[in-house]
């Protein structure tokens, strides 16, 4: 047996802590830790038959199209993997951060039972509803493991064993889970393999969101050999013009022993190997810490791409373009930005989804400038603000005569009027039912009727819609036409709310020096922070409104906290008399944060506290009533370390 277990433990992922353990008597930290929480935290009992919550097709869906927005560059890996799945009796699992199965990969016989048994789509495995298992406790702890037999807390999984690592964003988010379930069979020393393949599966799937995400930068790959292909490497950094290290996968911060990203991102690349850039661009460059290992280029920006010089215009990306302006430094909108810049000439119906206030139209028009259609019209029509009785004429238009009171020649509608160009449809959800019928036919024939007359006038338009909604949540209430929702969301484009965009700060200078007009401002550093800090429900149209305040009541040459409106600020607390009774003026006081007896950070914090106690703890549901994303709940959790004994 040790022979066994030295080898399975030479052969070690470094993702995992400890993934064999040849005294089976003795659970490895990990678990222990997991039963512990199980027991004290969650008040769970051991060996009960704890089974998985299910959630509802709409929010399957609506958590699927997300995940599938943040994986969708690593689809050939998945494509491996349903191979696995297919063949080799695994049941094969991926959920989201908030521990929700959004795809499985599974054969016909095994992996449909382990299936039967749970392991399906919708399920919730978070280790507060379920106890210890694969996928719930790597997501509790961000690391890889294997839990085998009966280490699964519940009596209903100690027959399987699970071997999950986390799934990993180019900013070091966690964003899921990756599992290969099977029966528990023999010893654990040979479940080894398994955690091996399912880390190195991990390993290339957030190399392919890397590569997506800076593929605007300079892609360097750690190899051990200079005859090493870097386009296989997993462990990858992404530098800048100027040398600076932008990100860097898990793999990579391994290699160089570096615990955090937060150590290097931001740091000079000469510092950590002593070349430059162009030093790489001309020779692999050994590492300076000695490592053994050795950094080759993988990728380089696309303009300076000899290949990509001579590439089509349409694979090229304008980076100076309206799109690419609109989508700022935030890395979701850059690779929004991406996306679009593929689709925008093909003729795909593109959705764009977002909170009140987040730019999407804005965001239309830039794609419409940044198009070939950019000098063809760009028609806006907000079926949100326009009467039921009035919509179909604005859409359609109608003919001479048709209308008492009508316009004498008759009326060219929004659609006709696009011809050639672009048709965005703001709040799309609002539309309706009646004239989704119709908008489905212009659609697909690509012709239309307007409103009496009998000749049907051809159009040659590109659609894009809007809405705040969620319109997968009302396919299933009947309120929106499937077939009409599969054909405006050719592409779904999630902008994200303010209060989760990387670049808020340089945002709110970039809408600042806008609206000054010339005019030199700044902005004290206690007025940045309260901005920086503030939630934005309204977003960034909340934040113009808020800035073109500040710029009334400014007399200075810089912004300062007393500019600012109220809203900004937390809510003032019981104003107590003064010591000296004298009652001389004072700054309101809501703008004395420190002298609140509840700071925001509290009143967050009990916020957030309540909503997942409402919702036992299910992040997606509990997010949803927050109205924020699952990513920005799950780091507010950390950030307050919130648990089920708060």
């Amino acid at each position: 047996m040790s022979i066994i277990a030295d080898v399975a433990m030479s052969i070690r992922h470094p993702r995992s802590s400890d993934p064999v353990r040849p005294n089976a008597g003795k659970r490895a930290p990990e678990i222990q830790g997991s039963w512990r929480r199980c027991i004290e935290d969650y008040k769970l009992e051991p060996g009960r038959d704890l089974r998985a919550p299910r959630l509802s097709e709409s929010e399957i869906r609506g958590a699927r199209d997300h995940l599938d927005s943040l994986l969708y560059s690593a689809e050939p890996v998945f494509d491996r993997l349903r191979y696995l799945g297919g063949n080799s009796g695994y049941c094969v699992l991926v959920t989201d951060a908030s521990g929700i199965v959004l795809r499985e990969y599974i054969d016909s016989s095994r992996g449909r039972e382990l299936a039967d048994k749970g392991l399906s789509l919708g399920t919730v495995w978070t280790e507060n509803l379920v106890g210890t298992n694969g996928l719930g406790t790597c997501l509790a702890t961000g690391d890889a493991l294997t839990v085998y037999a009966d280490e699964h807390f519940g009596r209903e999984l100690q027959r399987f064993s699970c071997s999950t690592a986390p799934l990993i964003a180019p900013d070091g988010d966690v964003i899921g889970a990756l599992d290969i379930s099977t029966y528990a069979q023999g010893d654990k020393v040979g479940q080894g393999l398994a955690l091996n393949l399912v880390c190195d599966t991990a390993d290339q799937i957030e190399a392919a969101m890397f590569r997506h995400a800076f593929a605007r930068h300079h892609l360097l790959a750690l190899v051990s050999s200079p005859v090493a292909d870097p386009a296989l490497s997993s462990a990858l950094l992404a530098v800048n013009d100027a040398g600076w290290i932008l990100g860097a996968t898990s793999p990579a911060l391994l290699q160089l022993g570096i615990p955090e990203r937060a150590l290097i991102v931001g740091q000079g690349l000469p510092a950590l190997t002593g070349a430059s850039v162009e030093d790489v661009h001309r020779a692999p460059v050994a590492l300076a810490s000695g490592s053994g290992w050795l950094m080759r280029l993988t990728g380089q920006l696309p303009h300076r791409s000899p290949v990509a010089a001579s590439a089509p215009s349409a694979a090229r990306k304008p980076l100076d373009s309206p799109l690419y302006r609109a989508a700022g430094s935030d890395a979701r909108l850059q690779r929004n930005a991406d996306i679009c810049h593929r689709v925008m000439d093909r003729n795909i119906s593109i959705l764009l989804q977002g909170e009140t206030g987040t730019g999407k139209e804005v965001w239309a028009r830039a794609i419409h400038d940044s198009s070939a259609r950019r000098d063809k019209p760009f028609v806006t029509l907000n079926c949100a603000a326009i009467p039921e009785s009035l919509i179909e004429s604005e859409l359609f238009g109608y003919g001479a005569g048709t209308f008492t009171g009508g316009l004498k020649g008759g009326k060219t509608g929004k659609i006709e009027a696009s011809n050639g160009g672009t048709l965005f449809l703001d709040e799309i959800g609002d539309m309706p039912l009646t004239l989704q019928a119709r908008l489905l036919r212009v659609l697909a024939e690509r012709e239309i009727t307007p409103l009496g007359q009998i000749k049907p006038v051809p159009v040659d338009l590109h659609v894009i819609c809007a809405t705040h909604r969620d319109l997968g949540d009302y396919v299933a209430q009947g309120e929106f036409r499937e077939d009409l929702y599969y054909r405006v969301g050719g592409v779904r484009i999630a902008l994200p709310p303010l209060r989760e965009r990387q670049d808020r700060l340089g945002l709110i200078d970039s809408i600042l020096t806008q609206l000054a007009d010339g005019r030199e401002l700044a902005l004290e550093d206690q007025a940045r922070r309260v901005l920086g800090d503030y939630h934005w429900p309204g977003n960034i149209r909340q934040l113009r409104n808020v800035l073109e305040f500040a710029l009334c009541m400014c007399d200075g040459a810089a912004i300062r906290l007393t500019d600012l409106p109220d809203e900004v600020f937390p809510p003032a607390p019981c104003e107590a008399p003064a010591a000296d009774g004298a009652g001389g003026p004072q700054l309101p006081p809501q703008r004395l944060v420190s002298l609140s007896p509840q700071t925001p950070e509290d009143q967050e914090r009990q916020r957030l506290l309540a909503a997942l106690q409402q919702h036992r703890w299910v992040v997606l549901r509990a997010a949803e009533a927050l109205g924020i994303s699952r990513s920005t709940l799950h780091r507010k959790i950390r950030k307050y370390g919130l648990d089920q004994k708060s």
